[in-house]
């Protein structure tokens, strides 16, 4: 049966207690009753102070060189040996401190040598525990985002056999009178729902997977659009065929909010969209005019805010995400390491 919280602040005030009672007592008996060994209270007081300082300072640049140094170049693949290149000067200039304060002394260099390796050790070390915190505490994040999207997705969810039996219904209605067209677009829709109801509960689908998805979009877009020449609409969807997995409908909220507020039957308007995966890595470009309308309303909408919020979770450091808005074009630029 697990202690209760109360019990165990107890415990640990009484065993707290309980060691300092101890300690004060040997040092009482060892070193106070002996009136030739009684110490310096400033000269200790000092020295406490001095340590405290010390570890203020080592905690401060540990912390420093986690927040500028290991989250920025280490736990990027391209920047490591940057990292590992500002650890060199740091450890040159912790070892010059310590000769200046040993006024260059050549038999004090092994030890100053030996101070320094065990500064740069913990300095290295705060990094990796304070970034496997960081981590617990993204995935312990993401977990409780998982689970609220999956409740979400089941209130949201009326039936889903009933509307793929529907939508099979007119699907074999429209294929009975001869309207390809009509037939192509439900099996298009069929697809996307299939897809956002069964895929995005997992955590990870394959790239081939989510280019389908967005390929099934791109048509249902491509025939409700009128063909004008003022409407220019440009897509590119290209993959190396090498296997790779990814989040689930990632991309998808930067290429609704395109068709949402860059479209203008009115006005001049484009949507061009790139998306390359190569080797693994995906370049994803979408650069669409804003409309008139829709200019008094464009922000950051929940969309492109969620699926910020998922890449700096599941791709923590393993991508780049640039966001360009001016008055008339709005332009999204993504470079994901898979």
């Amino acid at each position: 049966m697990p202690l209760s919280r109360q019990t165990t602040a107890l415990l640990f005030g009484v065993t707290f207690t309980s060691l300092l009672a101890y300690w004060g007592g040997l040092l009482y008996v060892g070193v106070w009753q002996n009136e030739e060994t009684v110490p310096d209270v400033g000269g200790l007081a000092r020295y406490l102070l001095g340590i405290g300082l010390l570890l203020a300072g080592l905690g401060a640049v540990a912390h420093l060189n986690y927040r500028l140094a290991f989250q920025r170049w280490l736990l990027r693949r391209e920047t490591g040996l940057v990292y590992w290149t500002w650890l060199c000067g740091l450890a040159w200039l912790l070892f010059e401190l310590l000769q200046v304060r040993t006024d260059h002394v050549p038999d004090f260099i092994d030890e100053n040598l030996l101070v320094t390796a065990v500064l740069l050790a913990v300095i290295m070390a705060y990094g990796y525990v304070a970034d496997s915190f960081r981590t617990r505490r993204a995935q312990d994040q993401l977990l409780q985002q998982k689970i609220e999207a999956e409740l979400t997705a089941l209130k949201a969810q009326v039936n889903p056999h009933f509307l793929f039996n529907a939508l099979n219904t007119i699907y074999n209605e429209a294929q009975r009178a001869d309207n390809e067209t009509v037939a192509d677009l439900i099996q298009q829709l069929a697809g996307i729902m299939r897809f956002t109801l069964q895929e995005s509960k997992q955590p990870l689908t394959s790239i081939e997977n989510e280019f389908s998805f967005l390929e099934k979009y791109l048509a249902l877009q491509r025939a409700r659009l009128p063909e004008r020449d003022t409407l220019r609409v440009s897509t590119q969807l290209e993959w190396d065929g090498q296997p790779a997995p990814i989040a689930p409908l990632l991309l998808i909220p930067f290429v609704e909010n395109a068709y949402q507020y860059g479209l203008s039957f009115v006005q001049p308007s484009y949507i061009d969209l790139r998306v390359v995966v190569e080797n693994h890595r995906l370049r994803m470009h979408v650069a669409n005019s804003v409309a008139p309308a829709a200019a008094t309303r464009l922000g950051p909408g929940t969309g492109i805010a969620t699926a910020r919020q998922r890449l700096a979770l599941m791709y923590a450091n393993r991508h780049e995400l640039l966001i360009q808005q001016t008055v008339d074009s709005f332009t999204v630029s993504l470079t994901l390491d898979l």
